[in-house]
């Protein structure tokens, strides 16, 4: 692949979001030209004045992308947006559940359906009620709430609590019915504090990072979050805002 497709500069053959989306996703870039790639994808959304042009396998891929590259700040732009394509043009128009197509029903548009579809997208396919778009939801449960697996671990017994606040969004809450019990997180920014309330079921445990650049000012109730109570000793781990806690109920700030 990368004897094919990737040039000297890291640009790819057509120079599409998906195409860097999936070669990072997928670790085809060389580790020299991930960062250029990252920067060719960048600079082909700005081209499109902040949209995406993916389609069914790229979409989360590209906003992984992001968020792994340092960029979540274009992410929470990208999937809070209202203009066209995006998931609120979708909502600016009436959806109430997800499309199949970006452009399922444009205002004004001549029909393409015959008479009496004016705006509507040929009805040949042209769902309204299609999961693939809807594979977003999987990227907010991860980025907005936090909540990532650990695939070393399967069914839950070991993951990750890691929110990446942005967008302007002040409060999130997801919860997931695990085997072992219900994992439950969330977390409000109120007056410049962050505050994460979070549930870890029995005979598991979680490697929790709290968004700050400040690991001594992370409190667990009312004591330093490296002497809690269910955290073992040792502070963060590896001096970084993250720690290991054992099951039971936490309040980090």
């Amino acid at each position: 692949f990368r004897a094919k497709y990737v040039s000297a500069d890291g640009r790819l053959p057509g120079d599409t979001q998906a195409g860097y989306a999936l070669a990072l996703e997928y670790n085809l870039a060389p580790d020299g030209l991930r960062s250029a790639m990252v920067n060719h994808l960048l600079a082909s959304i700005e081209a499109r004045g902040g949209h995406l042009s993916t389609g069914f396998h790229s979409t989360v891929p590209m906003m992984d992308a992001l968020v792994q590259s340092g960029h979540a700040d274009v992410a929470y732009k990208i999937v809070t947006g209202t203009g066209f394509p995006s998931w609120g043009f979708m909502i600016e128009n009436g959806a109430t559940s997800m499309w199949e197509r970006w452009d399922g029903y444009v205002k004004g548009r001549k029909g393409l359906g015959g008479a009496g579809s004016e705006g509507f997208q040929d009805p040949g396919m042209n769902s309204f009620n299609h999961f693939a778009f809807g594979a977003i939801g999987e990227w907010m449960y991860r980025t907005i709430g936090g909540l990532n697996l650990d695939p070393d671990h399967p069914g839950w017994q070991h993951f990750f609590i890691k929110p990446i606040p942005g967008g302007g969004l002040t409060w999130a809450k997801v919860g997931y019915r695990s085997i072992h019990g219900q994992i439950q997180v969330s977390w409000k920014i109120e007056n410049g504090t962050f505050t994460m309330d979070l549930t870890v079921p029995p005979n598991t445990w979680a490697t929790v990072r709290i968004p700050t650049s400040d690991p001594a000012s992370i409190t667990e109730g009312s004591t330093p979050a490296a002497n809690a109570e269910g955290i073992p000793p040792g502070g963060p781990v590896a001096g970084a805002p993250t720690f290991s806690v054992r099951s039971g109920t936490y309040r980090f700030t």
